[in-house]
């Protein structure tokens, strides 16, 4: 369900509940059940451990998610999507996979509120050998565009499913299952479920969309791809970062990312001449790179980044250039990490004279009247190698005035298969 508030002499007062006032507004949009499916061919990747057999891949991707509300000003989010459920940004290759999601209630008065609202996300094999993605958000006690008198749309509960599969004869598409319960629209009852994308006005408001059905399949044409799915990648790299007690205090520089299906075989390239952030860190250029290739047999990702003229606190860590290197490969279904490339050049740490260019592979180091010192560190999963050059976890009071909670990484490079 969609309203849209278009061409309005309208203003929406977010601080006082059951009251729209008037003003000026362009296009509002309000989001009651939103779902998403992808199925279909495209390469990706897997989850182990170094030389670690797998599960063999579907051959297909699934994709799903679910949610119950959200509302738009424009472009702008002013109600986020709430009782999300999906299947990971990159869905699954190998099904079964379920998720789900509940909230006791919403309230973004005078947009929405609701009740209970419960949605899955689930890749399956049915009996037969038919694949489905299916998702279905449920939210009871809706109440959209409240005034003084109440909603001017209301329903005791508003089911959307959406589910996509795939047989012998092709990929279907379904809303089966998706229901209305006690509609009422600017106090007219709509009797029974209305068609796919049904428009009613809403004199004073805009339109309302019922039953709006969108539907998408990623197929193996267009994907440009010449054979099936074997997995998905991921990973990001950046140059710099610093946070306080998880929160960013500066930001991911010349950050690069990943696609779920690589980059064709081509490098992604990010750089900033310089970033400066007194007294945590002072960096020349900075060079992250991705660079990833799927196809039927294998998926391999590479994520890099380069960090020249590095000086961290004020002359506690420097070195002239750092490089952090993480691949992750599915070859034939076996996984592989690696940190190989990964480097110091001309490394100093303040303290520690016995420190070169080389030290080993998650060195840890107590700086007195500051906290730890990570250097090359490198955290694996089943399916993620993170490489980390440098890191500083603050957790004693120091003479630099830097918070304790504060984590400062440079030179981070991290690559995933799924």
């Amino acid at each position: 369900m969609n309203i849209h508030k278009e061409r309005m002499k309208g203003k929406i007062n977010m601080k006082e509940k059951n009251s729209i006032d008037k003003g000026t507004m362009k296009r509002f949009a309000v989001v009651i059940l939103g779902l998403g499916l992808a199925f279909g061919f495209g390469p990706a990747a897997r989850t182990a451990t170094p030389s670690l057999d797998v599960a063999t891949s579907s051959g297909f991707q699934f994709v799903a998610d679910a949610y119950g509300t959200q509302a738009n000003l424009g472009n702008v989010v002013v109600a986020g999507k709430t009782a999300v459920s999906t299947l990971g940004p990159c869905g699954t290759v190998e099904p079964p996979v379920h998720n789900e999601n509940t909230v006791a209630s919403t309230d973004a008065s005078p947009l929405f509120t609701t009740g209970v609202i419960n949605t899955t996300a689930d890749g399956t094999t049915l009996i037969g050998g038919t694949l489905q993605a299916m998702a279905t958000a449920d939210v009871h006690d809706a109440n959209l565009l409240i005034t003084q008198l109440g909603g001017v749309i209301t329903a005791d509960e508003v089911k959307a499913v959406s589910t996509t599969t795939h047989d012998a004869t092709g990929f279907h598409t379904s809303a089966e299952g998706s229901t209305f319960v006690n509609l009422v629209v600017a106090g007219i009852p709509i009797m029974g479920t209305p068609p796919p994308n049904t428009q009613i006005n809403l004199v004073g408001f805009g339109h309302v969309v019922l039953n709006e059905q969108i539907t998408k399949i990623v197929s193996h044409a267009s994907s440009g791809l010449t054979s099936g799915v074997e997995g998905t990648l991921d990973g990001q790299a950046y140059g710099t970062k610093a946070t306080l007690a998880h929160v960013i205090t500066s930001g991911p520089s010349a950050l690069v990312n990943m696609s779920c299906l690589g980059t064709n075989g081509h490098l992604r390239t990010n750089s900033v001449a310089q970033v400066q952030v007194p007294p945590l860190f002072s960096v020349g250029e900075v060079v992250d790179t991705a660079q990833g290739t799927v196809n039927s047999t294998s998926a391999v990702g590479e994520m890099t980044s380069t960090v020249q003229g590095v000086d961290v606190i004020t002359g506690l860590v420097t070195a002239s250039l750092v490089k952090a290197d993480a691949h992750a490969s599915n070859i034939g279904g076996t996984l592989t990490f690696s940190d190989t490339g990964s480097m110091f050049v001309d490394l100093h740490v303040t303290g520690f004279p016995n420190i070169g260019d080389d030290p080993p592979p998650n060195t840890r180091l107590h700086i007195v009247g500051l906290g730890t010192l990570w250097l090359h560190r490198v955290i694996q999963t089943s399916n993620n190698i993170e490489v980390r050059m440098i890191e500083v976890i603050v957790t004693e009071a120091n003479s630099f005035g830097i918070p304790i909670g504060t984590d400062i990484q440079v030179a981070v490079a991290e690559a995933s298969v799924h």
